[in-house]
Formats: structure tokens, C-alpha cells, sequence
């Protein structure tokens, strides 16, 4: 009788190659990069570049808004952590240094302005909106610095309420020439935050 063909197993589809923990840290690093170029993320050329299907893809990182979103925070987070240790202050100076530190960084930022410029109702959607979990995660953060440096907020407002105050009047003023038409100013941050929280 011929001998029963062994049988091999075969190799893993690209699909199935990474965790999907190790796949999306692997597409946000690679979304993050091209942001950072300011190339256009684009799903479908994500997924070839990282050898996985598009619904691999989505599996991963959810949309390509939430992507956008996650690739921002990832670069906001890092930030608000550097202007909050450059700033020397405490208390309401503390805030409003690191916020508008934070504004001027965002406002100066090359990839930013390619982002706001080319996909701007888009980037609007996701910086300012529920769109993603950016906007959750700044104001969670701005909470935490205010309940650092606020132990009595002013008003009486639970710190969440203020917190996104805070992030509004921030927001206003980075991306006021979309949507009034002015000019973004990141010194009118820190004024507005300082009389908001006198």
C-alpha cells in the first residue's frame, strides 16, 4: 500500500499572522507615520502596506475616523504632557499655560495644518466631536489638571463640566478660522481660561 502524504500545515494567512493587539498597535504606529508626512491615510493602502485584508483592517482599528482620532490623541497626549511640565506655574496659571502651550504647538504643527487644510470638515468631525474618543480623552485629561491644580473649582460645577469648558474654549480658538473665519490665536487660550476660571 503507498504510504499515507503527511500532511503539512500550511502557512498562516497575513490575516492571521499578528494578534490583533500587535496588528492595531502595528497600524496606528504606520497611520501615525504618514500622518506625521503628511500623507493621506488611506484604508485600503493601510491594510496592503501591512499585508492584511480591509476587513482585517477594520476589525483592528474600527473606522478611519476612529483611526484619525487614535493617530491625534497619540500625538496630543505627548504634548499636553510637555506643556504641562514646561509650564512653572500652579493653580489657574498651570492650566492655562499648558493649554494654550498646547494650542500654539497644535497651531504650528506642519501635518496639522495639511490635515485642517485638506480634510477639514472631516478633521473638525473628529477633533471636536464624538467622532472618535479624542475628544473624550482631552477633556478626561484637562479633568485630571484641573482636579491637580483646582482642588476648589470656581462656580461650583462638577470638574467634568468645567473640563470641557476648558477643552471648548480651546478648541475655539485653534480652529477659529473654520468656522467664523478669524484668525487662530493661541494667547486668547490662555486669557479665556484664566477669566472662565477667576
Amino acid at each position: 500500500m503507498p504510504a499515507a502524504r503527511r500532511q503539512t500545515a500550511s502557512p498562516p494567512h497575513p490575516d492571521e499572522a499578528a494578534p490583533a493587539s500587535q496588528g492595531r498597535e502595528a497600524a496606528i504606529r504606520l497611520a501615525r507615520r504618514q500622518f506625521r508626512s503628511g500623507t493621506r491615510i488611506e484604508m485600503q493602502a493601510l491594510a496592503n502596506e501591512l499585508g492584511v485584508s480591509r476587513m482585517t483592517l477594520n476589525r483592528w482599528v474600527g473606522s478611519r475616523d476612529r483611526l484619525l482620532g487614535e493617530v491625534n490623541w497619540s500625538l496630543a497626549k505627548p504634548t499636553l504632557d510637555r506643556c504641562r511640565l514646561q509650564s512653572r506655574a500652579t493653580g489657574i496659571d498651570a492650566v492655562a499655560q499648558t493649554l494654550e502651550g498646547f494650542i500654539a504647538s497644535v497651531l504650528d504643527a506642519p501635518f496639522m495644518k495639511t490635515f485642517l487644510q485638506q480634510e477639514g470638515e472631516i478633521a473638525l468631525r473628529i477633533l471636536t466631536t464624538r467622532s472618535s474618543e479624542l475628544q473624550h480623552n482631552f477633556i478626561g485629561y484637562v479633568a485630571d489638571l484641573l482636579r491637580d491644580e483646582l482642588p476648589d473649582p470656581p462656580g461650583g460645577l462638577p470638574v467634568e463640566d468645567l473640563a470641557y469648558l476648558v477643552v471648548r474654549i480651546a478648541e475655539s480658538f485653534c480652529y477659529v478660522d473654520m468656522i467664523t473665519g478669524g484668525e487662530p490665536d493661541a494667547a486668547k487660550v490662555g486669557a479665556a481660561i484664566r477669566r472662565l476660571l477667576s
